[in-house]
């Protein structure tokens, strides 16, 4: 019989720091990585990070962090809740996402800030980063855009992304960006819209 351990590579991840899920379906964060009972992802593998918080049927919630790889593997992380998930259980998920986001962030942002200065197309799911403005493509054609300039910050609704702006008056504005679960790394979304808010308060 093969190695459950060679076959997932997990000797390459290193200790295991925290196992989550199921016997059935563990997932394992460790100090190189992370890994399932299938494969496993190093740090540095990792490309895409996405958050998802839904309604189960008939009753509870949920909340899924999935991790996916250069190569196109992922691992998910789910908690499920009865009617809701407890104030304690959602404070451990949020850690081990924030833990992930850790060790891949530094990496990730010096990456956008390098295409953004080189005015490259940066695509978060529904929209565009470029090095002047957040560009979203409009329905029929063509593209809704907003100045790096003009961002104060973001904010989170039902499950939407918005992003926080001044118009040409100085007032404040705020445009939907898309589903949060359809954002990819969305951790760089709030850090970049946080970094132009602090830029454009100084102007």
């Amino acid at each position: 019989m093969e190695n459950s351990t060679a076959k997932t590579g997990q000797d390459r991840l290193g200790p295991i720091l925290y196992t989550h899920g199921t016997k059935q379906n563990t997932k394992h964060i460790c100090e190189r990585g992370v890994s399932d009972n299938w494969t496993s992802i190093l740090w540095e593998e990792i490309d895409s990070i996405f958050v998802d918080a839904t309604e189960l049927i008939p009753y509870g919630e949920g909340i899924t962090v999935r991790v996916v790889s250069t190569k196109g593997d992922d691992i998910s992380f789910t908690q499920e809740g009865f009617l809701k998930i407890r104030d304690e259980d959602k404070g451990d998920f949020f850690n081990l996402y924030e833990f992930i986001v850790s060790k891949v962030i530094d990496r990730q942002w010096s990456r956008l800030v390098r295409d953004i200065e080189e005015d490259k197309k940066v695509t978060f799911g529904p929209f565009s980063v470029f090095s002047s403005a957040i560009c979203q493509e409009k329905f029929f054609g063509g593209y809704n855009s907003i100045g790096l300039n003009r961002i104060t910050g973001c904010h989170f609704d039902n499950g939407e992304l918005f992003i926080d702006f001044v118009d040409d008056k100085r007032r404040p504005k705020h445009k939907k960006l898309g589903l949060v679960s359809e954002i990819p790394n969305i951790h760089l979304v709030k850090a970049l819209a946080s970094s132009m808010a602090r830029k454009n308060s100084r102007q």
